[in-house]
C-alpha cells in the first residue's frame, strides 16, 4: 500500500524538435511498499497501482507452497511462477528457499548468527563499515535511524568475521539496506541471503579488492550488447562511453541504488532463483528499452546521466521485467560462461604483463589491467563523461532559466 504526502505541481522541460515548451504536470509524494519516498506522475501511480494488483493474484498460488514448506518440484514451474514476480508477502519464504539461504542457515548451529554479530566488534573493517552505514538510505527514516543503522552494522561487520576471505566491501551496504526492509527488518535471514549473494550466485571475485569479477562481468556484458544491440554497441564506441561507467554500480549493487526499491525487489526474485544470468537481462532490457534516445546523444556524460534518470524513474516493474525475459531473446548460461572464461584468460595475461598490486587495490581504477587497451577507453571515456556533465549542466540551466523568465519567475 502507498501513503500520499501531497502533491504538487512542476514546471517540466520537454524539447519538441527545436522548441522548448512547458508543460504542468501533477506529481505526487508517497512511500513504496519498503518505506522509501518515492515521487510519481499521475502516469507511475496507475502503472504501480496495476503492477501491485498483478502481483496480489499470484499469493494464492504462493500460498499453497509455502503452507506445505516446499516449493514446486518442476524447477520450470518455479521459473515460470517468480517470473510472473513474487507477491511482497511471500518474499521472506521464497528467497530463502530458493537462494539456499534457508540450506545455509540450517547447516549449522542456531544461534550461528548471533556468535557472528557479537564477534562483529573485532572487525577489521569495522570503521569503514560505520562509516558507509551512515550513508546508506538517508531517506529511509528507519534504516536512517538509530536501530536501523545499529541494525545494518550487526549484519555486516558478522559477515566480515564470517567469510574472512571476502570480508566487506562498499556496495554490500546497500544490498543488505534492502534486504533488511524486505525481510521486514529481520537481521539473520539478511545475513544468510547476503551469505547466499555473495558465496553461491554471483560471479567469484565480484567483491574481491580488486573487483576482479565485476570488471569481468563488465567485459562480457559489453560482448552481449555488440551482439544484442549491435547499433548501440557501435555508438557507445563512438562516444567513448565504455559499459563499465554505465553498469558497474547495477553489478555491485545489484540495481538497488539504481532502480526503485520494489523494481529491485522484482530482480532479485529472479535473480534468487535463476542467478547472475538476470543481471545481464535486466541490463539489457534498460539498455533496449532507451536505446533509440541513446542513440541521439553525442557524447558520455549525457548517455550516463540520461540512463542514471531513466532507471531511478523505472516503477513499471512488470514493464522492466517482461522486456528482460522476452524482448532480448535466448541468453544461456553457457554464453555468458563462454564470454566470462575468454575475458577472465585476458585479465590474467594483463595482470602477467606488470599490472601492479597497488593498482589492483585501487578499486575499480583496476580497469586499467584489462587487455585490449580497455582500460584507456575507460580513462578517455571518464573525461569525455565529465565534459558531457558540465554541458548537461550548463543546458539545462539555461533552459531553465529561460523557462523561469517566460513564466515570470526571477532569480532571486
Amino acid at each position: 500500500m502507498r501513503y500520499p504526502i501531497k502533491q504538487f505541481a512542476v514546471l517540466e522541460l520537454t524539447k519538441v524538435d527545436t522548441l522548448a515548451r512547458i508543460s504542468l504536470q501533477i506529481w505526487k509524494m508517497s512511500t513504496d511498499l519498503y518505506g522509501f519516498p518515492v515521487t510519481l506522475s499521475e502516469l507511475q501511480q496507475a502503472e504501480c497501482q496495476q503492477c501491485d494488483l498483478i502481483s496480489m493474484t499470484q499469493q494464492p498460488v504462493w500460498m499453497e507452497y509455502i503452507e506445505k514448506d516446499r516449493l514446486p518440484t518442476s524447477d520450470s514451474k518455479i521459473k515460470e511462477m517468480i517470473r510472473k514476480g513474487i507477491p511482497p508477502t511471500c518474499r521472506t519464504w521464497v528467497w530463502m528457499q530458493t537462494s539456499g539461504a534457508e540450506r545455509k542457515k540450517a547447516a549449522v548451529a542456531k544461534n550461528y548468527y548471533n556468535v557472528m554479530a557479537s564477534a562483529g566488534e573485532k572487525s577489521p573493517y569495522l570503521s569503514d563499515i560505520e562509516e558507509d552505514s551512515k550513508h546508506t538510505f538517508p531517506s529511509h527514516p528507519w534504516i536512517a535511524s538509530e536501530d536501523g543503522q545499529a541494525a545494518l552494522k550487526r549484519v555486516l561487520t558478522a559477515y566480515s568475521i564470517h567469510n574472512d576471505k571476502v570480508g566487506y566491501c562498499r556496495a554490500m551496504n546497500v544490498i543488505v539496506g534492502i534486504l533488511l526492509v524486505a525481510m521486514n527488518r529481520n537481521e539473520e535471514n539478511s545475513f544468510w541471503l547476503l551469505a547466499a549473494m555473495v558465496e553461491d550466485t554471483l560471479y567469484p571475485g565480484t567483491y574481491s579488492r580488486n573487483l576482479q569479477g565485476c570488471q569481468i562481468e563488465m567485459q562480457a556484458l559489453s560482448e552481449l550488447v555488440s551482439q544484442k544491440l549491435p547499433r548501440l554497441h557501435a555508438h557507445l564506441e563512438q562516444t567513448f562511453c565504455d559499459i563499465s561507467i554505465i553498469a558497474t554500480d547495477w553489478y555491485l549493487c545489484l540495481f538497488s541504488t539504481s532502480l526503485p526499491s520494489e523494481t529491485t525487489s522484482r530482480v532479485w526474485d529472479a535473480l534468487f532463483n535463476e542467478g547472475p544470468k538476470i543481471l545481464y537481462r535486466v541490463a539489457l532490457a534498460l539498455l533496449k528499452l532507451e536505446e533509440e534516445t541513446l542513440l541521439k546523444f553525442d557524447n558520455a556524460g549525457d548517455i550516463v546521466m540520461h540512463m542514471r534518470n531513466f532507471s531511478g524513474s523505472m516503477h513499471n516493474r512488470d514493464k522492466l521485467m517482461n522486456v528482460a525475459f522476452d524482448g532480448i531473446g535466448g541468453l544461456p548460461m553457457a554464453t555468458i560462461d563462454k564470454f566470462r572464461e575468454m575475458r577472465a584468460k585476458e585479465f590474467a595475461a594483463g595482470r602477467s604483463e606488470g599490472g601492479s598490486a597497488a593498482e589492483a587495490e585501487s578499486g575499480i581504477a583496476g580497469l586499467s589491467l584489462n587487455a585490449g587497451g580497455a582500460g584507456e577507453k575507460v580513462k578517455s571515456g571518464f573525461g569525455r563523461f565529465m565534459n558531457g556533465l558540465d554541458k548537461w549542466a550548463n543546458k539545462t540551466a539555461d533552459s531553465m532559466a529561460k523557462a523561469a523568465e517566460k513564466v515570470g519567475i526571477k532569480d532571486n
